[in-house]
């Protein structure tokens, strides 16, 4: 079933309760006021006659002709006594007479139905004429409230159909306009993808409504593939360049050796020592490329507290021993400062800044940690050649060296600082560098705190 069509069932569906509940809800109100008001006359017109009967004596009249004064036009009056024996009936219509009767000494009111007819019954006890005590029931029929009754059940029904109408039809129109935006949306999305390109659909700004929130979510799904393909295919076109000269090396260093190798041992060992160099090259270079795959993905940061102040004393102790270097720490805040990141990979980023500081100078390196403008600044200057305004441009893109004679002699890959910028990312935060040729580059990192 369709869901339009499901739209259109509910919502008519529960109209029409809601109409049934609504007019139920009325004839039983009215029903019961009626019911009641006609209880308390007749049960008045019961009391007055047990009135009368406690004074025939004073107005002289006989108790036949008093109730027959009193008789209703659509009812009965009877006198019953103990025995349960109907002493006195007085009645214009002799079906009433089928209606049950019983002695009582209490006050009794009922409503009762004969037939479709209903009728009320009011049972009263009084003092008859001998001294004893009988009772007075008075029984009327509720032929008027029978016939207002019918009347407003035709009323209503007639009412309920002409209010179902409209009912449905806003339940159509209403399941139109839920679901025609839907299948419109539906229908742009299953044209993706045209040419093998994403499209995006036609947003409608205007209307500020959850069709629009899932236009604009799935435009954003379109742009998210749209740059993961990007990545993707700068991925294999970085690992294609960057793996194309060790597997060059490779290559001809394994021509040479089935050519000569066995007739020149020096050749041996130069070849298989240049094999194993570009080897574990790539091995490296394909570490780092994951890495940086990974580091990309928000989804794989885990946040908790983190003490950053004491994240950098371990780096700087760390990187001092490695390369015997003077790494002044100055640490600008007044308490210890818990920032939320994922350890591990935040520690990464700013080893990744020192580590190469002391490959590309030769200079002291000074870390600062201070905190601006409701932001945590993580700078680590050197003192090294520094880079051009050109350089700075690209010193965050993949493969991106400046001096690849050194950089390769350094150990570098060229995916250092673009790991640390995805981490820093990842962390809603920014990295920014400040350099001069010859003066040498602060490289910060700025984190929400």
């Amino acid at each position: 079933m369709k869901l339009r069509t499901k739209v259109q069932l509910f919502l008519s569906l529960m109209m029409i309760i809601v109409i049934l509940l609504v007019n139920s809800g009325v004839y039983f109100l009215y029903e019961n006021r009626v019911s009641n008001n006609e209880v308390s006359r007749v049960k008045e017109d019961a009391v007055a006659i047990m009135e009368a009967l406690a004074k025939h004596d004073e107005i002289n009249m006989d108790i036949s002709q008093l109730l027959k004064a009193f008789l209703p036009a659509n009812g009965m009056i009877r006198i019953i006594d103990e025995t349960n024996y109907p002493i006195q009936n007085f009645t214009k219509d002799g079906s009433y007479l089928n209606w049950p009767f019983e002695y009582t000494d209490k006050e009794i009111t009922s409503i009762n139905k004969s037939g479709e007819i209903p009728y009320v019954q009011v049972s009263l006890p009084v003092i008859w004429n001998d001294g004893s005590i009988v009772t007075l029931q008075v029984s009327e029929a509720l032929y008027s409230m029978d016939d207002a009754l019918d009347r407003l059940q035709v009323v209503l029904l007639i009412t309920s159909l002409f209010m179902v109408i409209p009912a449905v039809l806003s339940g159509i129109f209403i399941a139109r306009y839920v679901t025609t935006p839907i299948k419109r949306l539906t229908n742009e999305i299953n044209k993706n993808p045209i040419n093998g390109k994403w499209e995006k659909i036609t947003a409608h700004n205007n209307n500020k409504d959850e069709i629009a929130d899932m236009q604009q979510a799935y435009n954003h799904m379109i742009d998210r593939i749209d740059e993961n393909m990007t990545k993707q295919i700068r991925f294999v076109s970085d690992a294609s360049h960057e793996l194309k000269t060790p597997l060059s090396v490779i290559t001809s260093y394994a021509e040479l050796l089935q050519r000569r190798g066995k007739q020149r041992p020096e050749i041996f060992d130069e070849s298989v020592e240049a094999i194993l160099s570009e080897a574990g090259r790539m091995k490296h270079l394909t570490e780092q490329m994951l890495m940086l795959a990974k580091n990309e993905a928000i989804e794989n940061v885990r946040f908790e507290p983190v003490d950053i102040s004491q994240m950098v004393r371990d780096v700087v102790r760390s990187l001092t021993l490695a390369y015997k270097r003077e790494i002044h720490y100055y640490d600008m805040i007044e308490q210890s400062l818990t920032v939320s990141a994922d350890e591990q990979k935040m520690n990464q980023a700013i080893y990744i800044l020192v580590d190469n500081a002391c490959k590309y100078s030769d200079r002291e390196i000074n870390i600062y940690i201070e905190e601006k403008d409701k932001q945590l600044l993580i700078s680590v200057q050197d003192f090294g050649d520094g880079l051009s305004k050109e350089e700075q441009e690209f010193i965050f893109d993949r493969f991106f060296r400046v001096d690849k004679a050194r950089s390769r002699k350094a150990g570098g890959t060229g995916l250092g600082l673009a790991i640390c910028k995805a981490i820093v990312e990842a962390h809603g935060g920014k990295i920014s560098i400040e350099s001069r040729l010859n003066e040498g580059s602060t490289f910060t990192i700025h984190l929400p705190k």
